[in-house]
């Protein structure tokens, strides 16, 4: 199958899901570990949130994308009533995650949550901007971040978020995880933008933003 089609059938559509729905809440769940070596690691908030991420970023994401996108451009997809029924399931299973971990590890999950639901309704006649995705990712560092602190610390929400350093890597971090995802969603749009130079090097320049923060994360966490 083209790997150069859009569309929930698409590989590079499958593949780039796995990669940023998936890895993002890796990369907050092992930050957690890293910046608070004395804790477990909770496996299944890693797995759930994991699998809760890459849910949003393909199915809820594109099913979305695909039922409004279908009228506009030839993409490869299913029928429109089996993108509903898959739109519905989603929608009951990430439910079940977030209502799950939040009775584990504290009402904050579910905040993130929904903000990470409604940013991943990027679709034409819905919210329709690159920065959308961008928050998802950025939440999905954020959210799977507090499910392990969640766990570690019995879902003390006050305890959690007293740890003024360690949320502020944690911000970061994400911002890192925003910059990459927003640049690169530029640059995935090129067409949109009639193969525009000026977006293009937009899309790189915001893109390689990202690493500054990363860095800055390193400084405060050797620093202070």
């Amino acid at each position: 199958m083209a790997i150069e089609k859009k569309g929930m059938l698409s590989p590079f559509t499958l593949y780039t899901s796995i990669i940023t729905g998936a890895f993002f809440p890796l990369l907050g769940s092992f930050f957690a570990k890293m910046v608070f070596p004395s804790i477990g690691i909770y496996w299944e908030g890693v797995a759930l949130t994991a699998i809760g991420g890459f849910l949003a970023h393909y199915f809820l994401a594109h099913t979305i994308h695909d039922l409004i996108h279908i009228k506009i451009e030839a993409r490869l997809t299913v029928s429109t009533k089996y993108l509903k029924i898959l739109l519905v399931i989603t929608l009951i299973i990430l439910l079940s995650i977030a209502f799950y971990l939040s009775y584990r590890t504290g009402w904050p999950v579910l905040v993130f949550a929904v903000i990470g639901a409604v940013v991943s309704m990027y679709a034409e006649g819905l919210i329709h901007h690159e920065s959308q995705m961008a928050i998802g990712a950025m939440f999905l560092v954020i959210g799977a971040f507090y499910v392990q602190l969640g766990n570690a610390f019995n879902a003390n929400v006050g305890e959690i978020f007293s740890y003024t350093k360690e949320w502020l890597e944690c911000l970061l971090l994400s911002l890192f995880a925003f910059f990459s995802q927003y640049g690169w969603l530029l640059f995935y749009r090129l067409d949109d933008y009639g193969w525009s130079e000026k977006v293009r090097n937009e899309s790189i320049l915001i893109t390689k933003l990202g690493l500054v923060f990363l860095v800055i994360l390193f400084a405060v966490h050797i620093l202070l």
